[in-house]
């Protein structure tokens, strides 16, 4: 099954359908409203499209399938949110979420998580960085369960952004290395 490079997510050339990493707010949102919020330029998600081998039964042999995938969007917070609000306006402060991270079950134990997160963190990256891009604080995450953040807390650059431990925040200049 060789695996590409993440992409933009494409309906036409991916079967979303086949995902199925375990979790099913995770497999919901890409089968049902990610191609949707990208239409309605809401947010960017990003596939990692795979073929599958010549063995594997295909209901849609013209389609990749994906073995993972992440949506990232722009969120803006009260200063008070972020772990050190001292230095900023009373204003809120755009940030970037990174809203959907999933891995197709096929894949699990495979690295491809931190692959995937990796990934999305850079992008995050780019474009807070980048001149022509959308400055943003850092990127937030909302870990949807223990799993999650267990995964999340075996990273050592991200910090509780509230007093609910599962709102994750990382600042974007800690990212620069990655």
């Amino acid at each position: 099954m060789p695996i590409t490079e993440f992409v933009p997510l494409d309906p036409k050339a991916v079967n979303v359908k086949s995902f199925d990493c375990g979790k099913e707010p995770i497999n919901a949102y890409l089968r049902r409203y990610a191609a949707k919020n990208m239409a309605l330029n809401l947010n960017r998600t990003f596939v990692l499209p795979y073929a599958l081998d010549a063995n594997t039964p295909r209901e849609n042999s013209e389609k990749s399938h994906v073995a993972a995938y992440y949506t990232l969007a722009h969120q803006t917070l009260i200063r008070e949110e972020l772990p050190d609000p001292s230095r900023l306006p009373r204003y809120p402060v755009p940030v970037i979420l990174l809203a959907q991270l999933g891995i197709d079950q096929r894949f699990h134990r495979q690295g491809l998580g931190a692959k995937t997160l990796a990934h999305a963190l850079r992008y995050a990256y780019q474009i807070a960085s980048n001149p022509k891009g959308i400055p943003a604080m850092g990127v937030v995450l909302d870990v949807l369960d223990q799993d999650a953040l267990a995964f999340y807390h075996s990273f050592d650059f991200f910090l509780p952004l509230t007093d609910n431990p599962m709102k994750l925040f990382v600042p974007i200049a800690s990212l620069e290395s990655l």
